[in-house]
C-alpha cells in the first residue's frame, strides 16, 4: 500500500484539516544589483489561502453644491490599509532524510517524540534563518527587502515580512533543532503610498492648503474642485468676506465637496 507522505506529515504536524496537504512554497527576494533575485522554498498548507484588506473612513461634516451647507455627516474616506497574508512554513531536516520504516512509525505513534536519538539530520536553523533574515534591512536596500510568494502557477502574494514567530518541535538528543514551523505575516508593500496619493489629489476629503501670491479663492476653488463658482465653500470654511485678496502664507482649510 503506497503511502501519501505529504498528506500524512500535515495530519501529524497539524498544519490544516479537511484532506490538506503540504506543497512546496517558493519566496523570490528582491537583491541589490547583479545578484538578482534571491530564492527560499519551504513546505506550507495551501487548504486555504486569505488575503486581507481593509479601509480607513471617518465621520466628517459636508458641504453642499452651491448653495447653504447642508449640515450633513456622512463618511469620509481616509486612506486604504495594505493588503496582508498569512500563513504557516514547514522546515523539516529530520523527516526529509528518514525512510519508509520512519515513515510507518510516525503512522503508528502520530505525535513524534520531541527529542530524537542522534540520525542523518542537519540544524534547521539553516533553513529558518534565511526567513528571519527578511525582517533585516538590506544594507545596499536601505530598508528589508520585498518578497513574491509563490506556489506553482498561483502568484499568492507581493510584499514585505512584517511578522515572524518560530516554534521549534523536534530535536536532536544534543539539543539541535531539526523541525520548526514558522508563523508569517506579509504585508503589501506599496498599498499605503498609493492610498495617501490618492487622499492628496481628490476633491472629496478635507484638505489644507497655503495662499500663494497672486491666488484668489476663485482660483483655489478652480483647482481644487474643477468650479471657480465653488468659492463660497472655501470662504465659509475659513470666514473669509473678501475673495480676492487672501493674505499669502495663510493656511486655508479646503473643505470636502458632498457627491450629490
Amino acid at each position: 500500500m503506497s503511502v501519501n507522505k505529504a498528506r500524512l506529515a500535515s495530519e501529524i504536524l497539524g498544519l490544516g484539516a479537511g484532506g490538506g496537504e503540504l506543497q512546496k512554497l517558493t519566496i523570490l527576494f528582491e537583491r541589490h544589483g547583479r545578484h538578482g533575485r534571491g530564492s527560499i522554498q519551504a513546505l506550507f498548507n495551501p487548504s486555504e489561502i486569505v488575503l486581507s484588506k481593509a479601509a480607513n473612513w471617518e465621520r466628517q461634516q459636508a458641504a453642499g453644491h452651491g448653495g447653504a451647507d447642508s449640515g450633513a455627516v456622512e463618511q469620509g474616506f481616509r486612506s486604504v490599509e495594505p493588503e496582508t497574508f498569512s500563513t504557516e512554513l514547514l522546515f523539516d531536516t529530520y523527516e526529509s532524510r528518514s525512510d519508509g520504516v520512519a515513515w510507518r512509525h510516525a503512522v503508528t505513534s502520530l505525535v513524534p517524540a520531541s527529542v530524537i536519538g542522534a540520525r542523518d539530520a542537519t540544524d534547521v536553523r539553516r533553513h529558518t534563518d534565511k526567513i528571519a533574515k527578511l525582517l533585516e534591512v538590506d544594507r545596499e536596500l536601505h530598508r528589508p527587502p520585498i518578497c513574491q510568494l509563490r506556489w506553482g502557477a498561483f502568484d499568492i502574494f507581493r510584499g514585505v515580512l512584517t511578522n515572524l514567530e518560530q516554534r521549534f518541535t523536534l530535536f536532536l538528543e544534543d539539543g539541535t533543532p531539526v523541525r520548526a514551523t514558522l508563523s508569517c505575516s506579509f504585508a503589501e508593500f506599496s498599498g499605503q503610498a498609493r492610498a495617501r496619493a490618492g487622499e492628496l489629489h481628490s476633491a472629496d476629503v478635507v484638505k489644507t492648503r497655503e495662499v500663494r501670491r497672486g491666488d484668489t479663492l476663485h482660483s483655489l476653488a478652480a483647482e481644487e474642485y474643477g468650479d471657480p463658482g465653488l468659492w463660497r465653500h472655501i470662504a465659509r470654511a475659513n470666514g473669509i468676506v473678501n475673495p480676492r485678496d487672501p493674505r499669502p502664507g495663510t493656511v486655508l482649510t479646503i473643505p470636502k465637496l458632498r457627491p450629490f
